[in-house]
């Protein structure tokens, strides 16, 4: 049976990984190329239970479903509760920062979350016959204009703890994170490279038809 795409407009839908700046990521042992647009049902770099570094489908589906569900994140609140999550294992994705669009009545503004040149670590879920979620909280006071989502961020002493099967949902980091508007480039998945990063001013736009992996709220 065909898979059906679940039709939703989920919260943190696309981020960012660049390898060339970061030595500890070259030695990993996967071949990974700098990415400015990551975007949902692509393979990306996480570190899995064991905290191997492997590729997986961002693209997660409980075994059981048919069809396949493609969840791209799994709300904390519920992770434990719902049953498409039972059995999940635990991993960690890697990312310099993540966008979030802000939608008020002239339109929306992709704004891009990141902590400088620090390395991310979103909390995440996986299976072996799909793929993997980010798993999101209520964002931050300092964040809430732009979004009422965001990833769990773990500092990197917790990654342990986290693959263990704590649950780590309290960031201690959010407070840090800061945004920027940045070009409506990044609305398209095939767009890729530096320049989507480089602030813009503000300038909203409307789009009725919104790209794979780009915010709303159906689904966060």
């Amino acid at each position: 049976m065909a898979s059906k795409v679940l039709q939703t407009r989920p919260m943190c839908g696309r981020y960012v990984l660049t390898v060339n700046n970061r030595p500890e990521l070259k030695t990993l042992g996967i071949e990974v190329r700098d990415r400015f647009n990551i975007a949902p049902q692509t393979e990306v770099l996480v570190l899995d239970e064991t905290e191997t570094p492997v590729l997986k489908p961002w693209d997660y589906s409980p075994s059981w479903a048919d069809p396949a569900m493609h969840l791209i994140n799994a709300r904390s609140e519920t992770l434990r509760q719902k049953p498409a999550f039972r059995g999940a294992k635990r991993c960690v994705f890697l990312a310099d920062g993540w966008y979030e669009w802000h939608r008020d009545h002239r339109g929306k503004t992709p704004y891009y979350h990141h902590l400088g040149q620090e390395l991310l670590y979103f909390a995440g879920i996986y299976n072996e016959t799909s793929g993997c979620a980010i798993v999101t909280r209520e964002a931050h006071d300092n964040l809430q204009f732009v979004h009422h989502r965001q990833p769990v961020l773990l500092e990197s002493r917790a990654v342990p703890h986290w693959l263990e099967g704590h649950d780590l949902f309290a960031s201690a980091i959010s407070h840090q994170v800061e945004c920027y508007p940045v070009s409506q480039a990044v609305n398209s998945p095939g767009n890729d490279g530096p320049s989507l990063i480089d602030p813009r001013q503000y300038q909203p736009t409307s789009s009725p038809t919104p790209a794979l992996g780009e915010s709303g709220d159906l689904f966060d």
